[in-house]
């Protein structure tokens, strides 16, 4: 199929696609995602679908912060199992047409290529009508989990087998802060042995906060560049799902965050507030206050989790294309921090100095006097 695979993993395939009557589709091999799965695109006359290959030696990194060591044994029964939960709560995600876990490979429904990011490049579509589109799946779907029951149906049994998160897994999540990303800004031991000393305090008192709102079921990577405009039998337009294997029970504004303090999309603070008025017009029982300093903590735990990545992927990759979004991250870390979570702010104004924080080229970033840090606790594959 293309030299990335082997001669026996494309036996499996060939034998897979034969099996499911697919041999002789035309195979077009789609960009690569953040993970270790590979999609192409089958065609066979009108009929389309996507080909995941997702093989079981493959490398795969824990999400969720469940321990200190990452790499966890590739599997397509996340996709399986989350598909299933998603579709039941009434979110319109690819079908599975065909899959073999045990080969990690499965046949897909096809979405085509109109994602939400393509839609705002073009310009034809007010970016606002698309942020509605998105924030009212979320409340649709957070409507759906607060009204569930745990029965026995398959859509609550995969509920019920979703990781919980905890403020514990939040922590290890943003481990990759301080050992990756300060390093590039405090050159000075003492000085980043101090700022990670209260930075840790400072989680103490902040990841509580995540949960003021409560908590549910989370996609936890929900952005535009995984929504897509999906046309619908009767000639309409839906919002269309993917990328959503990591699901997990979380802070309810995860996905908001998520969605609205994108680094690489910059949504405006004017429709950041927009949104999350409308969000919260949907539940009128909630405590606006609380749910705001719940929003702004998570976003700090995404964004302080981005830097740490951004921080690896230049030390240990050469990847520097992405300190350009670092002016970004600090930006979207203190919006509404000194009025919400002044100590978030204190920390900031004290330990990071501005240059770091808004120059996107500060002090370099290979500066041998700096030990590199422990290639094998690189930054998960989320975005």
């Amino acid at each position: 199929m293309t030299r990335f695979v082997n001669d026996a993993r494309r036996c499996l395939i060939e034998g897979f696609l034969r099996q499911h009557g697919w041999k002789d589709a035309v195979r077009e091999k789609l960009v690569d995602d953040a993970s270790a799965r590979q999609y192409w695109r089958l065609s066979r006359g009108y009929d389309t679908a996507l080909l995941m290959d997702f093989a079981p030696d493959a490398v795969s990194i824990d999400p969720h912060g469940l321990s200190d060591t990452p790499e966890r044994p590739a599997s397509i029964v996340p996709v399986l199992k989350t598909t299933a939960l998603f579709s039941g709560l009434g979110w319109r995600v690819p079908g599975i047409f065909a899959s073999d876990t045990q080969q990690g490979l499965a046949i897909i429904e096809d979405f085509g290529d109109l994602t939400f990011t393509k839609a705002l490049k073009m310009g034809e579509i007010a970016p606002a009508s698309l942020y509605i589109r998105a924030t009212d799946a979320l409340v649709d779907l957070h409507r759906h989990v607060d009204r569930a029951v745990l029965d026995d149906s398959p859509a609550n049994r995969n509920l019920a087998e979703l990781v919980r998160y905890q403020p514990g897994n939040l922590r290890r999540q943003l481990a990759s802060f301080c050992r990756d990303y300060l390093p590039l800004v405090l050159a000075d031991a003492p000085a980043r042995e101090k700022a990670t000393q209260d930075f840790n305090c400072l989680l103490d008192d902040i990841l509580p906060q995540c949960w003021q709102a409560g908590e549910t079921v989370i996609h936890r990577d929900y952005h535009v560049d995984n929504l897509m405009l999906v046309d619908t039998d009767d000639g309409g337009v839906d919002c269309g799902i993917i990328d959503f294997q990591d699901a997990a029970i979380a802070p309810r504004p995860y996905d908001l965050v998520s969605l609205l303090r994108d680094v690489r999309h910059d949504v405006g603070a004017g429709l950041e507030r927009a949104m999350l008025d409308r969000y919260l017009a949907a539940f009128p029982a909630m405590d606006e206050a609380a749910f705001y300093r719940a929003y702004i903590a998570t976003g700090m735990v995404r964004n302080f989790r981005i830097l740490g990545r951004f921080g690896w992927l230049a030390r240990e990759s050469a990847k520097t294309r992405y300190l350009e979004f670092i002016p970004r991250c600090w930006e979207l870390i203190l919006r509404g921090a000194d009025e919400n979570l002044p100590q978030l702010a204190s920390w900031v104004e004290r330990h990071i100095p501005a240059r770091a924080r808004f120059e996107p080229a500060f002090r370099s970033i290979v500066d041998p006097a700096i030990p590199p840090a422990n290639p094998e606790h690189g930054p998960d594959h989320e975005q």
